[in-house]
């Protein structure tokens, strides 16, 4: 796969996960805690997406993007699946549970990635933006300390913690 099929593909599914999390916001824009949450998240994943619709202006055409491009159909699956489980979830649990499987897929780290890939034609923490796991984390643990459930809230903490930094 080249490279700017794989920046075009990581835009589209950065984008998507926007949309998934702006819709959470709209969802439970009644509990500050958790609507500054969601609005953060998807503000940090539209971030993602204008970072990459950058670089993508810096790949030399026909750059080929190596084992990349491979790993990516798979999160398409991953996006898609937690779009449709997003429409029907109406508990703050179910959004944290949708929200934990997102950021643990590779759709951060394939980004961080890329960005590595086209380092010397950056400037210095450029792809910063991708260091945003501990901050997603600590933004998913306060919305995850508002579950009353507590067997919930200690499954979401336990996935919270499996997260690894990209």
């Amino acid at each position: 796969m080249k490279t700017a099929d794989a920046l075009n593909l990581l835009i589209a599914l950065e984008e998507r996960v926007a949309r998934i999390y702006f819709r959470f916001f709209r969802l439970f824009r009644a509990d500050p805690v958790a609507a500054q949450c969601w609005w953060d998240l998807a503000r940090d994943e539209y971030g993602h997406a204008g970072l990459l619709t950058m670089i993508r202006e810096l790949v030399a055409p026909g750059a080929d993007c190596g084992e990349i491009g491979t790993r990516l159909w798979s999160l398409v699956e991953t996006v898609e699946h937690c779009e449709q489980e997003a429409r029907n979830a109406d508990s703050l649990g179910r959004a944290l549970e949708l929200a934990i499987h997102l950021e643990s897929s590779e759709l951060d780290a394939l980004g961080h990635r890329i960005v590595e890939s086209l380092e010397a034609d950056l400037p210095p923490g450029a792809g910063r933006t991708f260091s945003t796991l501990g901050a997603h984390h600590g933004r998913l643990m306060q919305a995850a300390d508002r579950i009353t459930d507590r067997k919930l809230r200690q499954r979401l903490e336990s996935m919270l913690g499996s997260i690894q930094e990209p």
